[in-house]
């Protein structure tokens, strides 16, 4: 396994299995009825791949052959996009305003095309309002190993997709556990994921004094998702799979669609909060803290008494 694939961490989330042989890495997807629990005892009936949302973490070399078979265990017809990475058109997985095929019910289509460029992606269905149900999943391609000096790996290499949900509940500032079918309109998100759970379920990032970490946000859902790093500043590294050097911040806005891939060095222990910064997001259906918020943990790291 190349050296920076086994540092990518998905937290909560799958990596997904590959059969593979030179310059090709073969995949399969099923699209199909969920159900998430997002906090402890609160469950939504979603669409995912392979059984979850997001979906498996796709992860290939750069000038692979990417053999991808998708088979659709949904009511609707659909298809698969690969949304930021060029492919020919006919593979390019929107049948509804391209000449690209469609998977109907019960079905499967094997795409085939090359991961040519560099950086951070998602795969998502065509079919809309599928999306917002879950049915997306984030895809990474990662240089070849004899293309880049050691040092240049980060330590760990963390994938936080970013998702938002419409669940029925009785009033806004109370939370009532139980299974609920999501609104797939969206258009009145009041919870809000990173890698499919809220806060206080999210899993933590972990890092050591010292170490140099890569976080990779990508963003699909209806709105921006503005990410801040307590305790650290970073450099954006990258901006949809483009890189960029010069950039230090410290609070970036992730817009619909966009991936943004930022590096911090590990150098002020402690236990810190990674979020997104809109207050409403850091809530459950207006409960605080929830939501997007998530911890960047020093291992083995001792808290002092305040």
């Amino acid at each position: 396994m190349n050296l920076w694939e086994s540092r990518i961490r998905y937290p909560d989330g799958q990596i997904a299995p590959y059969q593979q042989g030179p310059n090709w890495r073969h995949f399969k997807l099923i699209a199909e009825p969920i159900k998430r629990e997002i906090i402890e005892g609160l469950t939504i009936e979603a669409l995912g791949y392979n059984g979850v949302t997001p979906g498996p973490l796709i992860i290939v070399e750069q000038g692979d052959w990417v053999i991808l078979e998708v088979e659709n265990r949904t009511d609707k017809p659909n298809a698969l996009h690969i949304h930021g990475l060029a492919k020919p058109n006919f593979q390019d997985g929107m049948p509804a305003v391209e000449p690209t095929p469609t998977i109907q019910p019960g079905q499967s289509y094997t795409y085939r095309f090359q991961a040519w460029q560099v950086g951070s992606f998602f795969y998502h269905s065509s079919e809309i309002f599928q999306i917002t149900r879950g049915l997306m999943g984030p895809f990474i391609v990662i240089p070849k190993q004899e293309q880049i000096p050691e040092w240049y790996i980060p330590y760990y290499d963390y994938v936080m997709v970013l998702q938002q949900w419409e669940i029925p509940q009785p009033e806004l500032g109370k939370v009532e556990l139980g299974t609920f079918q999501i609104n797939k309109f969206d258009k009145d998100p009041n919870f809000f994921t990173f890698n499919g759970k809220s806060f206080p379920n999210t899993a933590p990032i972990y890092t050591s004094y010292g170490q140099k970490i890569r976080i990779r946000f990508i963003n699909k859902s209806n709105t921006s998702h503005s990410m801040h790093t307590h305790g650290h500043d970073f450099k954006v590294v990258a901006v949809d799979g483009f890189p960029r050097n010069d950039w230090m911040d410290d609070t970036i806005d992730v817009a619909s669609g966009r991936r943004f891939d930022v590096e911090l060095l590990s150098n002020n222990p402690g236990i810190w909060v990674v979020n997104g910064t809109k207050t409403f997001h850091q809530s459950n259906n207006g409960i605080a803290p929830g939501g997007m918020i998530s911890r960047l943990i020093y291992e083995n790291y001792t808290p002092k008494s305040p």
